[in-house]
């Protein structure tokens, strides 16, 4: 290739990914409907680890705001708040809110491998151990009080871990 074809080839990229930044993406934060509503240390670990992609309030970083990443950073955040959406979370009926929270607790059983570009772009965004435990537990006693329509009775240690 000769330099005159690579300086042309590089200008039309330049170019070209200067053009593709007018191109809007939907990065709106709409108002939340009915968020999720738990106790204050299980609302912390949420915001962290999962709120990025499954809430209305998405903290959009610089790529968001730069092509191509941000087409990959909304498309990822779009298919987030559609397979569960926090901000959304009392829109169910109880069965529904079961099976949310089923999908929640396999998901922490797995780990954060359903998003390793994310965690691996945000490190401080996984869950410790210790929240892992705690956001189960959560879990655990929220399937316990839809199926039975009971709280919690205080009386153990794991009912008390929250």
């Amino acid at each position: 290739m000769s330099a005159y074809s690579f300086k042309k080839a590089a200008s039309r990229l330049v170019v070209g990914l200067m053009i593709v930044q007018f191109i809007p993406l939907d990065r709106i934060n709409p108002p939340e409907t009915s968020p999720v509503k738990a106790p204050v240390k299980i609302t912390a670990i949420l915001e962290k680890s999962c709120f990025d992609c499954h809430s209305f309030r998405t903290k959009w970083s610089a790529p968001a705001y730069i092509a191509p990443a941000s087409w990959a950073a909304s498309a990822m955040v779009s298919g987030g708040r559609r397979a569960l959406n926090f901000s959304e979370w009392d829109n169910a009926n109880t069965t529904i809110a079961v099976h949310r929270m089923r999908a929640v607790r396999k998901t922490v059983l797995e780990g954060s491998g359903h998003q390793p570009l994310y965690y691996g772009l945000y490190p401080q965004s996984r869950m410790s151990t210790e929240e892992r435990t705690l956001l189960l537990n959560w879990i655990d006693s929220y399937d316990r009080k839809q199926l039975t329509g009971f709280k919690n009775s205080g009386s153990t240690l794991r009912d008390k871990s929250f």
